[in-house]
């Protein structure tokens, strides 16, 4: 597994554990503290860039992938809030589908976002998160069209 950059600070955003022709996925984050309101749908974008250049994907193809960003794996980082004072703990939470393990990311995520020495603190709490789990419709799509493309 490989991953794209490292963070300098603890920052909040998305990402996404984008598949390889051959050999592990790999790990392309979008930080907050590059841009403001980041979310899958808009990083989405960036993510099909590479899936197509990855998979040399015709443009159909690559239109069709357009609304799949339901299809591969992602999470999303931020900061832990308490709900009663609305204050930060401390703590920062990754939200994840749970598709695929944990322990094959974790390493790259704390990277990427700047988290390893909240890690080693215990101040990284990795949750479940329904809206992060792929969609089997989207994921279905998404292995139709990249799958053609193996052969």
């Amino acid at each position: 597994m490989a991953t794209t950059k490292q963070a300098l600070r603890p920052s909040e955003g998305v990402y996404y554990v984008v598949p390889q022709k051959t050999g592990s996925p790999l790990i392309m984050s979008k930080r907050e503290d590059e841009e403001e309101n980041v979310t899958h749908y808009f990083f989405w974008d960036k993510i099909i860039r590479v899936i197509a250049h990855e998979f040399k994907l015709k443009p159909y193809d690559v239109d069709d992938l357009k609304e799949l960003y339901q299809g591969i794996p992602r999470g999303r980082v931020q900061k832990e809030i308490d709900f009663d004072t609305h204050d930060y703990t401390g703590k920062y939470v990754v939200l994840h589908g749970g598709d695929v393990p944990v322990t094959q990311i974790k390493p790259f995520v704390h990277q990427d976002f700047g988290l390893i020495s909240l890690a080693s603190e215990g101040k990284v709490i990795w949750k479940i998160d329904e809206h992060e789990k792929m969609d089997p419709d989207n994921r279905k799509e998404f292995l139709s069209i990249v799958k053609k493309q193996k052969s």
